[in-house]
């Protein structure tokens, strides 16, 4: 693998250390009840997944995609689409969740709800991660450049 696609993988591996301290700080801040901490976070949280997403959008797929056309590899386009079809489940999830309590307002207004809420987001994410970087991230260094 190339140094460029090395440090990509590198990237999206620290967004996902990022991303796994900011859901594991809000956890415990919605034990606390801590509103401004958990809208600040959660402002974090939704800001760095999309950018994370958008990265792996733009390159992962886009690559192993093309490496299992090139070479036949019907594995690769058949995880590629079990990972896209799950991710978009998820996404759509999480944005609901994230439209929800979308500012301090509304965090306060339901963090009863928030409180029944947040571990199904916590868990969503968490799971994908894990997948991402035991199957699809292994694949890419396997296949990719």
């Amino acid at each position: 693998m190339n140094e460029l696609n090395s440090n990509y993988l590198n990237d999206l591996k620290n967004d996902h250390k990022t991303l796994g301290r900011l859901l594991e700080d809000i956890k415990g801040l919605v034990q606390t009840n801590d509103i401004q901490g958990i809208a600040t976070r959660m402002d974090s949280l939704r800001n760095g997944l999309l950018a994370h997403l958008k990265k792996e959008d733009d390159k992962i797929y886009m690559d192993l995609l093309t490496i299992a056309k090139e070479k036949n590899i019907e594995l690769v386009t058949i995880t590629i689409n079990t990972f896209s079809t799950a991710m978009k489940g998820i996404a759509t999830r999480v944005l609901k969740f994230f439209d929800k309590y979308s500012k301090r307002e509304e965090i306060a207004k339901l963090s009863s709800e928030l409180y029944n809420d947040f571990p199904l987001v916590y868990e969503d994410l968490l799971k994908r991660v894990d997948r991402e970087e035991k199957v699809l991230y292994p694949m890419y260094e396997k296949y990719c450049c």
